[in-house]
């Protein structure tokens, strides 16, 4: 691709309005000086200074950044939510990105899921990351929110060009993003073809059927080969894989194979779009999510899936090389990175 197609293709990412939809979670970054610990009277433990706390979208909200970063005109969210603290924080972080939440469940019958991150300082500038405490839903979603999700969502269709599915709760049927939810949302891809629905889900990416997928090469062989237990995959494996589960999801679809790129399907057409090389240490955390951002953004611009393809790699590889941050790119840094 050379830089007036780039350009052409970024240039109309600020036209379009774009609905993330499934599972929204914050994550909590909070700082804890111990050098200013005291011992609790009533404990006899001491006690964690927290000093600092910042706070940020996480799963479902990392590609609404990602979006937005890339200059994306509207993006809207739904997904189901606590009314309490944590979910207060996590609409004020999304509308602080100018990202709409009109359409957002919030109830009181669910805890906001949250990554709270501890990050303990000692002395002589030393910082350590602890265990991380998780919070989330322990029992199924409540049919009545689902529905409530459903009503939302084709609500907000008509105002969007496109719409990407985050399935990203662990266990089954405890998100936003339920079997129900699941179906119906795979059902409204055939009623409405002329716009994108695009799904990502760690585990359940072979459940979805009529809509555009983008599992990496782990997640695609699971969702064909359930019991495989092998340790990598080659790229001429991939497609193979690719293969079947294009013909399970009945739409094309795309596999991401870490720093050997991005592989695209569409019928018997399969493009390999090569990684792109990165200087220096990488941070893949939220690599995928970029991905998401750009490959959606490109197709309903009227880019081709290996432009997409090509374009996305393009994201991932600016986002890697932000270490210790689920980095984002700028148009401006996508086309820069063309040409280094």
């Amino acid at each position: 691709m050379n830089r007036d197609r780039l350009q052409e293709l970024i240039g109309r990412f600020s036209r379009h309005r774009i609905l993330v939809v499934g599972d929204f979670y914050l994550d909590a970054y909070w700082t804890v000086d111990q050098t200013k610990s005291t011992l609790s009277l009533e404990t006899s433990w001491h006690n964690s200074p927290v000093v600092d706390q910042q706070y940020s979208p996480g799963a479902a909200g990392t590609v609404t950044n990602n979006l937005k970063a890339l200059g994306v005109g509207e993006v809207y969210t739904i997904g189901i939510i606590g009314e309490d603290g944590f979910g207060t924080t996590l609409i004020q972080e999304l509308e602080s990105r100018s990202c709409r939440t009109d359409f957002m469940v919030q109830t009181s019958e669910r805890v906001t899921p949250t990554y709270l991150k501890p990050i303990y300082c000692g002395y002589e500038g030393i910082r350590m990351e602890a265990s991380r405490f998780d919070i989330e839903n322990q029992t199924p979603t409540p049919l009545l929110l689902q529905n409530l999700l459903l009503t939302n969502l084709r609500r907000c269709l008509p105002m969007v060009n496109a719409v990407i599915i985050a399935d990203q709760t662990p266990t089954d049927n405890l998100g936003g993003v339920t079997d129900l939810v699941r179906d119906h949302i795979c059902h409204l891809a055939l009623q409405f073809p002329e716009k994108i629905f695009f799904a990502d889900s760690r585990t359940r990416i072979g459940k979805y059927q009529n809509l555009l997928v983008k599992p990496n090469r782990f997640e695609a062989i699971r969702a064909v080969q359930p019991e495989w237990s092998g340790t990598d995959l080659t790229v001429e494996e991939a497609k193979k894989i690719g293969t079947e589960l294009q013909w399970q999801t009945n739409a094309p679809l795309f596999i991401t194979c870490g720093e050997n790129g991005i592989l695209s399907f569409e019928g018997s057409d399969i493009q390999h779009a090569t990684g792109i090389a990165v200087d220096g240490p990488v941070d893949p955390v939220g690599a995928g999510d970029s991905v998401t951002a750009g490959l959606v953004s490109t197709l309903i611009s009227g880019g081709s899936m290996s432009e997409a393809a090509f374009i996305g790699n393009l994201v991932a590889s600016i986002t890697v090389a932000k270490i210790g941050t689920t980095g984002t790119a700028s148009p401006e840094e996508v086309i820069r990175q063309l040409s280094s």
